[in-house]
């Protein structure tokens, strides 16, 4: 169950939930944040009121609840109404959380936190037919900057639907006024296509992809549309990404978003020239599509064995940014990869430095010497502070197995290595594990292990190179 914090006495007036609304738990409002109710709306009665229902809370949340609401429609105030929909949560009913969403919209027609939580409650109910009209509603009450993250959101919030139909049905209504107003046509066009792709209307979801591109060419939410659609209808929707890619070439200011993704798309069907060339043509001028392009390069070259290059790509953009930290943890792996091994630590080492909570760089340098078979305490060491910073990451709980492989400590390593594959469903984790349990002698424990690993990616290099090293053949 959700639970809301205990509150002390001096926050009772906080009332506060979440800005993330009902798809998240309640957290505790700030002690500071008091509620700006007048003086005669908190008389004592009230104040008792509230007390009693934060009281009543745990043992009793629906009582809780109807005082809080109560109390809210009273008074009309938004934080009230913010508690009963966080009350009713903590309680596990929704129904009633959108109850209180309704009542908190009847006083405050405009408000955008009650707008979006009963559109969240509605999804997570899969009302689908209601969702619709209150989008619309939500639209026609929201600030210019506000509608286009509200039509964005619209296939997210109609993914679950039970009727896919339906959903489309419900996104039109959704997205009627939308779809008229120039500002927010190209986006509402695109989100109308991604419901009708998710409901397999694949032409319709063509169509609504042209009708966005041609309202708005740069627009990078079409353009992923119809990356998606190439899977349905290849040389239709190549031909709406050429446009995008046409509209977006030398613009700084434009989102690469889609140009990575078909850039990844060719690469996947073979095209690697014609991916690179994609990233070519991308402008680079800001930081972060300097570091998304280079990263996206290198490792496109790393997968089809071109090391070396994925090394001189990483290597110029580091240059151009030196201080990016996320380019030089891909270069130090990258130089590791080449058995570029001091520089590859020199590199990790800056970066412990200078970003001493972030626990990735202690792993990759731990790892890299377990895997070496090298300072194999120093290597647990680093990889138990990047256990300290990040207890649940499959891939730095793999680390910590694999050193204690080393370590010859194989009991640990088995328990550590099929917890991180819980976490993190990988091939790699699975050579790892696997070849624990065939040293242990639990052979087809351990090939169960592997043929698990090769459903997930049969061309990992650490499975391949574990299975042929140890001569398994027989999955």
């Amino acid at each position: 169950m959700m639970r809301c914090r205990p509150w002390m006495l001096v926050a009772l007036l906080a009332l506060g939930v979440s800005q993330g609304g009902c798809a998240a738990a309640p957290t505790q409002p700030s002690p500071g944040t008091l509620a700006q109710a007048s003086p005669a709306a908190m008389d004592a009665e009230l104040l008792y009121q509230l007390l009693l229902a934060e009281l009543q809370r745990r043992h009793d949340p629906g009582a809780a609840y109807s005082l809080v609401l109560d109390a809210a429609k009273r008074t009309q105030h938004p934080q009230l109404y913010r508690r009963a929909v966080d009350i009713a949560l903590s309680g596990r009913a929704p129904n009633a959380a959108l109850d209180a969403a309704r009542a908190w919209l009847q006083a405050h027609p405009a408000d955008d936190d009650a707008h979006r939580i009963r559109t969240q409650l509605l999804a997570g109910l899969q009302r689908t037919a209601e969702l619709g009209p209150a989008v619309r509603a939500w639209l026609r009450v929201a600030s210019p900057e506000r509608r286009r993250d509200i039509v964005s959101a619209v296939p997210a919030l109609l993914d679950r639907a039970a009727d896919a139909n339906a959903a489309v049905d419900a996104a039109r209504t959704a997205l009627q006024d939308a779809l008229r107003d120039a500002a927010t046509a190209a986006t509402a066009q695109a989100s109308l296509g991604a419901v009708l792709l998710q409901a397999g209307r694949h032409a319709e979801a063509l169509l609504a992809a042209d009708e966005a591109l041609r309202a708005d060419p740069t627009s990078a939410a079409a353009a992923l549309l119809a990356v998606e659609l190439a899977a349905h209808a290849p040389v239709q929707a190549a031909a709406l990404v050429q446009r995008h890619l046409e509209a977006t070439a030398a613009r700084p200011d434009a989102d690469p978003t889609a140009r990575l993704a078909w850039a990844q798309r060719l690469a996947r069907q073979g095209e690697l020239p014609a991916a690179l060339a994609v990233l070519d043509a991308t402008d680079v001028t800001q930081p972060d599509t300097l570091r998304r392009v280079a990263m996206l390069r290198a490792r496109l070259l790393r997968d089809a064995d071109q090391v070396a290059a994925a090394y001189d790509a990483l290597t110029a953009a580091a240059q151009r940014a030196p201080d990016d930290a996320d380019l030089g943890y891909e270069l130090a792996l990258t130089a590791e990869r080449l058995g570029r091994h001091d520089e590859a630590e020199r590199l990790l080492r800056a970066l412990i430095e200078r970003r001493p909570e972030d626990p990735h760089a202690y792993n990759a340098l731990g790892y890299s010497l377990a895997e070496r078979g090298i300072r194999l305490d120093e290597a647990k060491a680093l990889i138990l502070e990047a256990v300290r910073r990040a207890p649940n990451d499959g891939y730095i709980l793999d680390s910590l197995g694999w050193v204690e492989f080393r370590l010859g400590n194989t009991a640990e390593a088995r328990r550590w290595l099929t917890r991180a594959m819980e976490l993190k469903p990988d091939a790699e984790i699975a050579a790892h594990l696997g070849e624990v349990l065939w040293t242990l002698g639990e052979r087809d424990e351990a090939r169960r292990v592997w043929r698990q690993g090769l459903e997930l990616d049969a061309r990992n290099r650490a499975l391949v190179e574990t299975l042929r090293r140890l001569g398994v053949q027989d999955l």
